[in-house]
């Protein structure tokens, strides 16, 4: 009888150590894994939303080639426009998903709520501002810098600007901060006194901007030239001629390269190392004074604003403005 017994539940239940000959011979049933491609071409061509299907394209490599050479984002951007399969114009996934991506973020700034914060920092106008790190400097307004808390708004700290100057432009990290006079370079310590270093080792006159990356500063000038200075040897390590006219504003990226404004309304990109200068982007629209600069390292984009209201952008991979509000 036990014998009988033990063969009955031996054959009525499979062993675990009998192989399953194959995924779709699952105990669980069959895995996405297991559906061939036919099959799931044919589930993601059923996804009406391009933002879903691009989370599945991202899931694998295999379902983003699925997904790409059949065309699918192409199929439901026709689906939803139908007029523009008659169109002229040849359908560019890229070009597509950045214009979805800007109607995004407009509609959720437009349509998302804000939490504003409004204090009186100085007795006269502040005219420049920078945050970094849950900390916001504000100055230029009067020979007083402030260091407020970002998340309470309250002050924290303040820094006197030397007699008879007047700062151009300043900038911090979390050790200390760097200001710019038309002819020197202040450096405060967070939590020590000011020290101040009139340039040596070459010299620099009329500065206008500049770009801090410790243990660097650059600094751009009238003449159109960017000096580098390194702030612990306090001497001028590189000079680099980026505009025939003034420099208005820099930025510094990680990847050594030095990217300058200027009141003809161009870019210029130079390398730091050599010293070479690698390109300058001009818009095509009219020329105006580009007033501000910022890199997005993970996108390779530069933006900038101009003194007539626009706000350019371009895209390092193809060295072209890729659009520009107004």
């Amino acid at each position: 009888m036990e014998a009988s017994s033990s063969r009955s539940r031996s054959e009525g239940y499979p062993s675990k150590r009998r192989s399953s000959g194959g995924g779709s011979g699952s105990r669980y049933g069959p895995t996405a894994q297991s559906l061939n491609d036919d099959t799931l071409r044919s589930i993601f061509s059923r996804v009406d939303d391009h933002f879903d299907l691009a989370h599945c394209s991202a899931v694998c490599k295999s379902w983003n080639t699925i997904i790409s050479t059949g065309h699918l984002m192409r199929d439901l951007y026709y689906k939803r426009n139908p007029e523009a399969r008659s169109s002229s114009i040849t359908f560019s996934t890229k070009r597509y998903f950045e214009a979805l991506a800007m109607n995004e973020h407009a509609s959720t700034l437009t349509g998302g709520s804000a939490e504003v914060h409004q204090w009186i920092g100085h007795p006269m106008r502040a005219t420049l501002c920078r945050m970094k790190s849950g900390s916001v400097l504000t100055g230029m307004g009067d020979k007083v810098l402030r260091l407020w808390s970002a998340e309470s708004c309250k002050y924290m700290n303040e820094y006197d600007v030397p007699n008879s100057k007047m700062l151009v432009d300043f900038d911090f990290d979390e050790n200390k901060i760097v200001g710019l006079t038309t002819s020197q370079v202040c450096i405060w310590r967070r939590s020590g006194p000011r020290s101040i270093f009139q340039s040596s080792g070459g010299t620099f006159s009329h500065g206008l901007c500049m770009s801090y990356a410790d243990p660097e500063v650059v600094i751009g000038c009238e003449d159109g030239r960017a000096f580098v200075y390194d702030m612990y040897s306090r001497s001028c390590s590189s000079i680099h001629r980026l505009h025939p006219s003034p420099v208005t504003c820099l930025a510094v990226t990680d990847d050594q390269l030095i990217i300058g404004g200027s009141t003809f309304g161009s870019v210029a990109i130079a390398d730091h190392t050599s010293g070479q200068r690698l390109g300058l982007l001009k818009s095509a629209f009219t020329p105006t004074v580009i007033r501000c600069l910022s890199f997005s390292a993970n996108s390779h984009l530069i933006f900038a604003g101009s003194s007539s209201g626009y706000a350019h952008c371009w895209d390092l991979r193809f060295v072209s403005a890729v659009v520009v509000l107004i």
